[in-house]
């Protein structure tokens, strides 16, 4: 059967959209809550990105360009259902509401009101050589970090030219000539399924103008990081969308024998390899994947997680997949019998290598 607008409206107007996150399991503190796609941000979403609006019974993850809606799309989204199924869910949750609105007969017949949003078609898979012209093409026209508000963030942190220019570093300087010339070559519709623009066709990345390439072993990048300099803008990180192909400067990876350093996060890699260290990242605790055990073959590896629920969690979880590989590990900080040297709570690599 059909569902009226007049009826959804009055479901949503019932219901909490806080209540509907709860019972779903999902844990709400202060208005936010943890993304669902917690492999699509920096640190595993450690720090909540979804903000809930109980006055508009909204809810918007700042990363996740189709992580926001209603509590229709929250319970499609958390139980990965369609919406007949979402509206049976909350009608069996909450079944006074539904009650009082007459919805008590659902079944699987049910489709998605005419006047609500419109259910976007999947686009075509783009082919990884398309994707590949994509990325490498919006890499060659950024600019060097050099003299640039991109470099003076970096040198704050203790992080210098020598690793920005082996890591290939880059900054959208002019984002509005950018998007100009990208649009005019490969049109919106190819940028979108390459994951640069968004559903609004704009580029990404106007607050993330430094550009962290994820190179490969024939050093291109087919995966890259954009990362917020003003500490002002939430989130600090967006991802290209789609898979992470592989860790961050990867090519250290060769299959020959040597000790490595496991990073959460480019900025700590880059820490790493700034004082001469070989080093390798990954764009969260969650993100290691694994099958790229095999790519720490001949290596042996420190763990040097941050230092927090999280990355202890992680630590875990990464060490006992390096164990069974016979990969032997260590962990960042271990045998340091002083205090004062120790990675202190809350801290990551950065901050603890400029207390130094």
């Amino acid at each position: 059967m059909q569902i009226k607008r007049d009826d959804i409206d009055k479901i949503k107007a019932s219901l909490s959209i806080t209540a509907v996150a709860n019972a779903l399991g999902i844990d709400v503190q202060r208005g936010k809550f943890r993304c669902l796609y917690p492999m699509r941000h920096a640190h595993g979403d450690r720090t909540p990105s979804v903000s809930i609006s109980e006055e508009k019974g909204l809810f918007t993850c700042w990363v996740c360009e189709d992580m926001r809606g209603d509590v229709f799309e929250l319970v499609k989204q958390a139980r990965s259902c369609s919406f007949a199924e979402a509206l049976e869910w909350l009608q069996t949750e909450f079944m006074s509401q539904a009650q009082i609105h007459g919805l008590t007969s659902l079944n699987k017949s049910i489709t998605e009101p005419s006047i609500a949003r419109p259910v976007k078609q999947a686009k075509p898979e783009i082919k990884p050589e398309e994707r590949m012209k994509v990325v490498l093409s919006f890499l060659k026209r950024l600019s060097v970090v050099d003299g640039t508000p991109a470099a003076r963030w970096l040198a704050s942190r203790r992080i210098f030219k020598p690793a920005w220019d082996k890591m290939r570093l880059r900054y959208i300087s002019d984002y509005s000539a950018l998007n100009k010339s990208l649009l005019s070559e490969f049109g919106l519709e190819l940028l979108q399924k390459t994951g640069l623009y968004n559903d609004r066709g704009n580029l990404r990345y106007y607050k993330h103008p430094l550009i962290f390439p994820y190179l490969d072993e024939h050093v291109r990048s087919l995966f890259f990081q954009a990362r917020a300099i003003d500490s002002s803008v939430v989130p600090k990180e967006l991802n290209l969308k789609g898979e992470i192909p592989y860790p961050y400067n990867k090519v250290i990876l060769n299959q020959q024998p040597g000790w490595v350093f496991l990073c959460e996060g480019v900025v700590d890699t880059l820490t790493m390899i700034s004082r001469n260290m070989e080093a390798v990242g990954i764009p969260g605790v969650k993100s290691f994947k694994p099958e790229w055990v095999s790519l720490f073959a001949q290596k042996k590896v420190v763990l040097c997680f941050d230092q927090d629920g999280p990355g202890r969690e992680a630590t875990e979880l990464v060490q006992n997949l390096f164990q069974r590989a016979q990969i032997q590990t260590a962990l960042f900080g271990r045998g340091i019998e002083d205090e004062r040297l120790k990675l202190k709570e809350g801290q990551d690599i950065n901050d603890w290598f400029n207390q130094r």
